[in-house]
């Protein structure tokens, strides 16, 4: 079964900007939905983009700047996107 790969930066700009609460959201969300056979949770200690944190990528594509709500909403569309190919 072919995995998303979400990598989240956790050098200290953005884990003090954001990503320490978005991996805690992840973590829970994943456990809830019983995704967690289907996402990789891969943390990095810095993503090149430190001023435009917190950053994240999630398959190819690197985003910067979001909160929790959107990150969440990324990984549902991106697990969705993965089903609809599978």
């Amino acid at each position: 079964m072919e995995k998303l790969v979400v990598e989240l930066c956790m050098g200290s700009s953005c884990f003090a900007r954001g990503n320490a609460q978005t991996l805690a959201a992840l973590e829970t969300f994943l456990k809830e939905e019983g995704l967690g056979e289907r996402v990789e949770l891969v943390g990095h200690l810095c993503l090149g983009a430190c001023s435009k944190g917190p950053n994240l990528r999630i398959g190819e594509t690197t985003y910067h700047g979001l909160d929790t709500a959107c990150v969440l909403d990324l990984v549902s569309s991106a697990l969705k996107e993965m089903g609809a190919r599978a």
